[in-house]
């Protein structure tokens, strides 16, 4: 499944919940039309207002390039696993590498997003400096980056 297709399944998904938890009933001939029509209004919502969160520069950032191809293959691993409970990870560890960096990066960012919309650029500024000493403390040490 694509990123794309990925992001519009949430959104119906989130829009489907939120009829039932407005105590809205499901069972009716146009509900479907009803849930993509909210989706659709909660997608652009999300374009029109992450853009302005987020600088294109940073947004880039985010979303590298470089990993398309990584989360593609993630991607069709979690499909798998879904469908068929079971999946044939890639044998040779440089993969597995680049696979767990990924996955660990995508976790980060989950975990994240809250912060990133909601930090000052004084607590960002403050976490960088110390992200920074811990560098240069490793570095110190001959710890690998």
């Amino acid at each position: 499944m694509k990123k794309d297709d990925l992001h519009h399944r949430l959104c119906i998904m989130l829009a489907f919940q939120t009829i039932l938890a407005n105590g809205k009933k499901t069972e009716t001939p146009d509900t479907a039309k009803r849930v993509v029509e909210f989706a659709k209004r909660m997608n652009e919502f999300c374009d029109l207002y992450v853009s302005k969160a987020f600088s294109p520069d940073t947004m880039s950032f985010v979303d590298d390039k470089g990993a398309a191809k990584i989360d593609d293959a993630i991607a069709l691993h979690i499909e798998e696993l879904r469908t068929k409970e079971t999946t044939r990870l890639p044998e040779d560890k440089e993969t597995l590498i680049q696979f767990y960096d990924r996955l660990q990066q995508r976790k980060s960012r989950r975990l994240q997003w809250q912060f990133y919309a909601s930090a000052t650029k004084e607590k960002l500024s403050d976490l960088i400096l110390h992200y920074l000493d811990e560098e240069i403390e490793d570095m110190n040490l001959g710890v690998r980056q």
